[in-house]
């Protein structure tokens, strides 16, 4: 079989087998691409019904029952099973049905989709998709206000439904049929049961529901330890203006925001023109059936003419065995899934004071110190100003400071947090990091703090230590509350190796350099698949280190002519092209900066996703250029040679 990218690029077909195609993989596809056209190959017979339904009963994702659903469906018998495929909705073909996320209308919509298509119609028919990220990023940039209140209200959903399938109307699904119910009792049992839903029952017999508010902005996050980390327009909230409309049903009373305010109606239409004017229509083959990511893509149906039968399954998150081992089942929602992964840094910054309370007034919640940025005082009074001002609770904030290279010693390792919890005014971190796999000579707290990389003398001097012991003692700030997680920070494969042969607490995290021109695609991968989060420093290259003679004006990626055609693409700076192309290597970005402006900026990365040929074209760019570099540095500027990476 193939498959084809169809939000990226519809002229691509890759080969692949079903086995290969299995759930793992798909999984991966739809978090990368979103939309996936599956075909036979040139040797192969069509796709059959049955061949459909054995392959997604063989992806062991959960089943998902149509409830709360508006169109009427009939189940299509398969050899995988009798309760597995459905017909599509059945409208009128004359009527278009608009963009929708499947279910949008209730709280827990459904996370996949599948399309199979039995007879292709004779015109039009299409099932037409958008990105729906690229929905919301229009609404949020044209229409702030509305954007503002979906986000805070959600919307409400009004709707009258018959007491029998009315299969001349898109949305004329029975009430019982809706609710899956066999009589009133049931349903008026069901629907008190959810808060803020109201309902009434009509003289005719029909049933007006008003939906509780439903959320219809959503950050998706991760999909089975796949970043995704998008604003999406989730919501049926078109489909509702556009479509709902029969004998029963008024489509211009069928939504209002979460608060009972109507909605703008020439906003409304001017989305949905915005949707008409971007769709992608890939016309069906027999044989041929979608797999759709129904958190991150709308579907609609063109109008058509002739005889038309399309398919459609809906599944919610994967099944895992019990008693799976494999890394993804083991992962840490704590620690390895974040909600924002956005990471603002303190490295070399003038007024860190002030920066650190703009930075969490402009919404970072994560934030990087360390013993050897010499700042953390005046870091900490940042955050305690913006923690007493209210603009978050401490439980909010994830903040990571990191044991410096002269206090590897296990006796010191304890003092060695206690100073910087002192400066920063903490009574614990949320991760505290090993900075390097370094160990030197123990300069004394009282009398050189931040020790930096030499001793009283102004001489670098390494010293034997095991590590594992350092880690060791890392392992007891756990046990005392200093810390909740602990990990490292410039560690290659070997040393991570080393320090997991006798964890008894595993490292949560690892913090590297990495940008186009240092991709370290190997290291995030082992890294990866030892459950370890990677974090990255200096993002966009060289730019940090002109400053300290470790990089030249010809180094800086901002001038990269690659990347600033991607930005233009994307209507993008180059600098947010290189944190969200961080974003989609399941790393978390540490960038900084003075202004709230650029804070912003930077932070500004979850309207629009990189398609894979941007993504390989910045891969391109690796040249396995490392700017902060112990090997090259110490013996620049101190006369020691200290190599790490080779």
């Amino acid at each position: 079989m193939r498959y084809t990218r169809l939000l990226e690029n519809i002229d691509e077909n890759i080969e692949i087998s079903k086995e290969a195609l299995d759930q793992k993989k798909i999984i991966s596809l739809l978090a990368e691409h979103k939309a996936l056209l599956l075909r036979a190959s040139d040797n192969e017979d069509l796709f059959t019904v049955n061949d459909f339904g054995n392959y997604i009963a063989s992806l062991r994702l959960e089943k998902y029952p149509y409830v709360g659903g508006a169109a009427p469906r009939r189940i299509i018998p398969c050899d995988a099973g009798d309760d597995l495929i459905y017909t599509a909705n059945e409208a009128p073909p004359d009527e278009l049905i608009p963009f929708h996320h499947e279910l949008a209308q209730i709280q827990k919509p459904p996370q996949y989709l599948f399309f199979y298509c039995d007879q292709p119609s004779l015109t039009g028919g299409e099932t037409a998709l958008i990105d729906s990220t690229l929905v919301y990023r229009f609404v949020n940039d044209n229409f702030p206000k509305f954007m503002d209140k979906l986000k805070t209200f959600g919307a409400r959903y009004i709707r009258t439904l018959p007491s029998e399938d009315d299969k001349q109307s898109p949305i004329g699904r029975s009430f019982y049929n809706t609710y899956q119910v066999s009589s009133t009792v049931e349903l008026e049992k069901k629907l008190n049961a959810i808060k803020g839903l109201e309902y009434e029952w009509l003289p005719e017999g029909s049933l007006r529901v008003v939906s509780e508010p439903i959320p219809a902005i959503r950050m998706i996050e991760q999909q089975d330890d796949h970043a995704v980390y998008q604003w999406t327009f989730h919501n049926a909230v078109i489909a509702a203006f556009i479509g709902w409309q029969d004998c029963r049903n008024d489509r211009k009373k069928s939504i209002r925001f979460g608060n009972d305010d109507a909605m703008d109606e020439s906003v409304l239409t001017r989305i949905a023109k915005f949707m008409d004017e971007n769709k992608v229509s890939y016309p069906w083959k027999k044989g041929d059936f979608f797999a759709l990511n129904n958190r991150l893509v709308m579907h609609s149906r063109n109008s058509f003419t002739g005889p038309r039968r399309v398919y459609a399954a809906m599944f919610g998150g994967p099944i895992t065995s019990v008693g799976d081992k494999s890394a993804s089942s083991q992962l840490k929602p704590s620690a390895l899934q974040v909600s924002d992964p956005t990471t603002f840094g303190f490295w070399r910054l003038d007024n860190p004071e002030e920066i650190a309370y703009n930075a969490i007034k402009n919404g970072y919640r994560r934030l990087d110190s360390a013993c050897d940025y010499g700042n953390e005082k005046e870091t900490g009074k940042g955050i305690r100003r913006a923690l007493e001002e209210g603009i978050c609770k401490r439980e909010d904030l994830y903040i990571t400071s990191k044991l410096w290279n002269t206090y590897h010693d296990p006796k010191h390792v304890l003092k060695a947090i206690e100073k910087s919890l002192d400066d920063l005014k903490l009574e614990y971190l949320d991760e505290y990091l090993i900075h390097f796999p370094i160990s030197l000579e123990f300069v004394p707290f009282d009398k050189k703090y931040p020790p930096e990389w030499t001793n009283l003398e102004g001489k670098m001097v390494s010293i034997p230590n095991d590590i594992n012991a350092t880690w060791k003692a890392m392992e007891k700030l756990v046990d005392v509350g200093k810390t909740r997680f602990i990990g490292l920070s410039n560690f290659n494969c070997q040393h991570i190796r080393q320090v997991l042969s006798i964890a008894r607490i595993r490292p949560t995290s690892l913090q590297i350099e990495c940008h186009p021109h240092l991709s370290q695609k190997k290291l995030i991968r082992f890294a990866r698949e030892a459950r370890i989060r990677v974090s990255v420093f200096s993002p966009l290259g060289a730019s940090s280190y002109i400053g300290l003679d470790m990089s030249t004006e010809n180094d800086i990626l901002f001038h990269n002519e690659l990347v600033k055609n991607i930005a233009k693409k994307y209507n993008k700076t180059p600098a947010q092209i290189m944190i969200r192309w961080a974003l989609q290597r399941n790393t978390l970005p540490i960038s900084k900066s003075s202004t709230p402006e650029r804070m912003q900026e930077n932070r500004a990365m979850f309207d629009f996703y990189l398609h894979k040929e941007d993504v390989e074209v910045i891969d391109s760019l690796n040249l396995n250029r490392r700017y902060n570099d112990p090997g090259v540095f110490c013996e620049d500027a101190f006369g020691t040679f200290c190599p790490i990476y080779e």
